[in-house]
């Protein structure tokens, strides 16, 4: 996490009065520490060709970008807790209402909680907070995706991310009969997201948490009373609404537009034809290679400004904390790098490409182990992507 969020490494030594005597450490909480061996070599490389071009904000977010935060947060809050005071709120506009959350989570969260925003860590905070009046958790967050995802990604042993009821996303994962049709209902799937990890959240928050989020105290205090937005949101929506289905309905049309956006790029990003699962150790081997190639990207300059960047999924895990306005300027440098070293990168020219390969490799994942039929060849997308 260190080494990718700084772009240089872990200075060891000046933190040795640190460590905690090896009489005080519980055998069996040693025993599951596993050392991390992977080689930075190539990665260091790459971050010194990249670093020209960052320098100017030393790769946080340039002025112009607060300009768009103001714009998608004046447009959820409108919407949100302005427009519901005075009038009933059409579907349509609470569909535009869960499309701002998408956006808020993936331009201004995720930047914030990745530290990218700003070297102040009160502004990535209080804009990493946005997170949790959307319905998710900067606790979380943190957690979760920044500290096992990213360090983690798509190792099958490693990455929780990788499971998800329903869906077969790696060959560890127990096949079940749904499973064959999982390309056809995804999309669906993650409509239903959206609500359910609301409610999932509020849940996790309000619990004792996991050992790893003890360590943020203070932000599980703010997360709790942050949790109360959510109810808010609902009682105002009595003011104009007809009936309790019709607060319902709007909430499950807010949820399932916004949080269906948020996971349905960043299902594609890491599940494509030709990506690496099994097979990735993230504890060993080059962590370039780790990071690009169970990653892809998708889409150039003008998807980065609605997606945060997160189209550029190979040059955001490789540096998390470099805002996503230099990730179009960055990737023909990381690009040229990578294939040098015979490292795969793929760029998907459309979302339709993407989408299309992500539904291939579901419906090959999909497929019951146990049939002995011959393999069927690769799609045509499969084949192509690489040379786009």
């Amino acid at each position: 996490v260190y080494n990718s969020y700084h772009r240089r490494a872990f200075p060891h030594d000046r933190y040795t009065q640190y460590l905690v005597p090896d009489k005080l450490v519980d055998p069996d909480v040693r025993s599951k520490i596993e050392p991390n061996g992977q080689d930075f070599s190539l990665y260091w490389r790459v971050a010194k060709e990249v670093e020209p071009i960052v320098a100017a904000t030393k790769g946080f977010a340039p002025n112009i970008y607060f300009v768009k935060v103001l714009l998608i947060l004046l447009l959820a809050f409108g919407l949100d807790f302005v427009y519901p005071l005075f009038d009933r709120r059409p579907l349509w506009l609470t569909a535009v209402l869960g499309w701002s959350f998408g956006l808020i989570g993936l331009n201004i969260q995720h930047d914030a909680n990745h530290g990218a925003v700003s070297r102040n860590p009160l502004i990535n905070r209080i804009l990493g907070l946005t997170q949790d009046y959307i319905g998710g958790s900067s606790l979380m967050w943190i957690v979760h995706h920044n500290t096992i995802h990213h360090v983690h990604c798509n190792d099958v042993e490693r990455d929780g991310d990788l499971i998800v009821p329903t869906l077969r996303l790696c060959e560890k994962t127990e096949w079940q009969m749904p499973h064959v049709f999982q390309q056809m209902y995804f999309v669906l799937l993650e409509m239903a997201f959206g609500p359910v990890h609301v409610v999932r959240t509020v849940i996790d928050i309000w619990s004792d948490g996991s050992r790893r989020e003890h360590a943020f105290a203070e932000f599980r205090k703010t997360s709790r009373v942050l949790s109360f937005v959510y109810p808010l949101r609902f009682a105002i929506l009595f003011l104009h609404c007809t009936s309790w289905w019709d607060v319902v309905t709007q909430m499950c049309v807010m949820n399932a537009v916004g949080g269906g956006y948020l996971a349905f790029f960043f299902l594609l990003s890491h599940n494509f034809v030709g990506v690496k699962k099994d097979g990735i150790d993230t504890l060993k081997d080059c962590f370039v290679r780790n990071q690009a190639e169970t990653s892809s990207n998708v889409g150039y300059e003008i998807l980065c400004q609605f997606n945060g960047g997160l189209n550029y999924q190979i040059e955001h895990h490789l540096f998390p904390r470099i805002h996503h306005s230099y990730y179009p300027k960055i990737a023909p440098i990381v690009r040229k790098m990578l294939e040098a070293e015979k490292i795969q990168y793929i760029h998907f020219p459309t979302i339709w490409a993407n989408f299309h390969s992500c539904f291939s490799h579901l419906g090959d994942l999909g497929k019951n182990p146990n049939n002995t039929a011959a393999p069927v060849p690769a799609t045509t997308a499969g084949k192509k992507q690489k040379k786009d």
